[in-house]
Formats: structure tokens, sequence, C-alpha cells
């Protein structure tokens, strides 16, 4: 990875370009810089799919009321013309890509997107959104969209003190469901506490599912949010209640397994996939986290753009907790 100049962004028919203030960061980035993921990837490109910013520039079509606002971006394309994409729905298309990942994204001083993909946000917005639009949109989309989560269901969440697993668990928690955090350490346990989490955790090293369940009163959860694949699936179905329901989406230790597909039709289970989710998902996520700040991530540490090797080092770290930001100046926060 390495610093280029490149030429200032020129926005076509109904784009925009954005002075990006801040960009986070999500496995996606690493995913890029270490290939072998099986995805149609084209180098070189500019990582960075979660972008806050101000729009500076607009192209023929947009309207003039988005001049100057301050927004958050949905890093999703479809190709525009199929089914999928014409019923709003574009992670379904099979053109679907991802901003920092299949075009180029938020490392940078201004990108230039779909004037549709901006949503705006507030006067003087807090520096997490930058760590919202991955995360948040894939918890949403996984949770609610597919999963319908509500007030008073309990959910069993992996990886919670990561970006994604903690998106769901706060997630959760704001609109009164019952979270249970699955972490990997001790040390993560203690971040979620020190970070406002006051309820039960599940360290793994335990039998996790019998732990849900006891936790449950041996009934299991309503739902699962599972992230982190074959390490995880086969407890996952375990700690289902009847007729609960799996939400999956992510296969960070793995994507082959086998497992008893009787836990499946014998307790009637659902499972549903996610990738990313839509926009109109990302504006259920602006408007919930609108009315619900606490829910906003945990920025645990951010960088200035001249330092994103490092800040990418602070990503793979597998001892981290919570989210990493890149802004457009200022030293290291850690």
């Amino acid at each position: 990875m390495e610093a280029v100049e490149l030429p200032d962004p020129s926005p076509q028919h109904g784009e925009i370009v954005v002075s990006v203030a801040s960009c986070g960061l999500n496995h996606l980035d690493l995913w890029l810089k270490q290939g072998s993921t099986g995805d149609d990837l084209r180098l070189p490109r500019v990582p960075g799919s979660d972008v806050v910013g101000h729009v500076t520039e607009l192209g023929a079509g947009v309207d003039p009321a988005l001049a100057g606002k301050n927004v958050v971006i949905y890093p999703g394309r479809g190709c525009g013309g199929c089914d999928w994409c014409s019923s709003g729905q574009p992670s379904a298309c099979r053109g679907f890509r991802i901003m920092g990942y299949s075009f180029d994204g938020g490392y940078a001083e201004k990108v230039v997107v779909p004037a549709e993909s901006a949503m705006v946000l507030g006067d003087d917005p807090d520096p997490a959104w930058a760590a919202v639009p991955v995360a948040y949109v894939t918890a949403w989309n996984a949770l609610v969209t597919k999963g319908g989560l509500e007030k008073g269901k309990t959910v069993a969440v992996w990886g919670a003190a990561g970006g994604l697993g903690n998106a769901a668990l706060r997630l959760a928690e704001a609109m009164g469901a019952i979270p249970l955090p699955i972490v990997g350490s001790e040390e993560k346990a203690s971040w979620l506490a020190a970070t406002g989490w006051s309820g039960d955790i599940v360290v793994r090293g335990e039998d996790v599912a019998t732990r849900v369940r006891s936790l449950t009163g041996g009934r299991g959860v309503d739902m699962v949010l599972d992230h982190v694949g074959a390490a995880a699936v086969k407890s996952s179905l375990r700690m289902l209640a009847v007729r609960g329901h799996l939400a999956f989406c992510g296969v960070t230790t793995g994507h082959l397994v086998e497992m008893d597909l009787r836990q499946i039709f014998g307790k009637q289970l659902t499972v549903a996939g996610t990738w990313i989710g839509d926009p109109s998902d990302m504006r259920d996520v602006v408007r919930f986290l609108g009315q619900n700040p606490q829910a906003l991530p945990v920025v645990q540490a951010s960088y200035a753009f001249d330092d994103a090797r490092a800040a990418q080092d602070a990503q793979a770290d597998p001892g981290r907790s919570g989210k990493v930001v890149l802004r457009s100046s200022g030293p290291a926060e850690a």
C-alpha cells in the first residue's frame, strides 16, 4: 500500500463529490490486501468502504439542496438495470460491488458517488458515524430486515466486541431486544463492560451453546447472529430455540463445515444470509441512530490518512475491540 496523487474526481449525471472527513476500516480492507478470497478483484484499488464527509460538488440532475451537506455513504452499488436493482435491493444483484473493494473508496481526500447513496447527517455529526456503514447495515439487514428482531426477543451475538458483532449488540439493546454477547477472551469481556454493557457475557472456551441455553432457562435464543463461520456454526444451531433464526453474515474462521442437519428441520429453524444490505437498510440505520445515538459505534483508535498502514495493522490485531477509523488530519488516538 502506498500514497499516490490521483486527479480530482469529476461528477457525472446523478453523482456528487464528497470531501472525506473520515473513513472506517473493516475486514474488507484486509481481504483486499491479502487476496485469495475468490472475488474478482482488480488492482490497484483505493480501499475504504465507510465514508463520512461533506458534499463539495454536484453533477447534473442532483438536488441542489445536497450542496454542502454532511453525509454518510451507502457503500454498495448494483448494475442499476436488473429486477433487484429496480426494486431497491441491489445487494441481491449479480453485479453487486462494494466501495473500497470492487471500486475505489474512502482512503482519499475526495470520492465520487451516486447522489442516491448519500444519507444526510446533521450539522456536526459524531465522528463515530465513520464506523457505521458496513457493520451497521449488515447487522440491521440480518437482525431486523430478515430476522424480524424486536423488543423482548433474545439474540446471541458472536464476536460482540468486534465491529459487526458490537454493532449488532448495540442495535439489539437499543431496540429493547435481549442480546447475549459472545466474546473470545476475558479481555474482550472487560472491554464490553468498560464501554457500557452490564448484562451477561459468554466467553469462548466454555461450552458456548450450553452456557447460552442455561442463560435462557434451557429454552435457547430466538436468534443467533453468526459472522464467525466454521468455528461457530454448530454451536449456533445448538443454542437456537425451536423455530429460531440463524442470521448468517460471515466466514471469518472458514467456510467449510460438517453439521447435523437434523438441528435445522427438527427444530424448524430458519437460516438467512446477508451480504451487507440495501439502501433501505442504510436509511433505517441512519434514522434509528439519529433517535438512539447511544447505539453509535465505539471508536477504539483513530489515525490520520498518512498512517493508513498503522491503522490496518490495528484492524488486523486479533486482540482489538471496537472500531478503527482514518480521519483527515491529526495524530493517532488509541
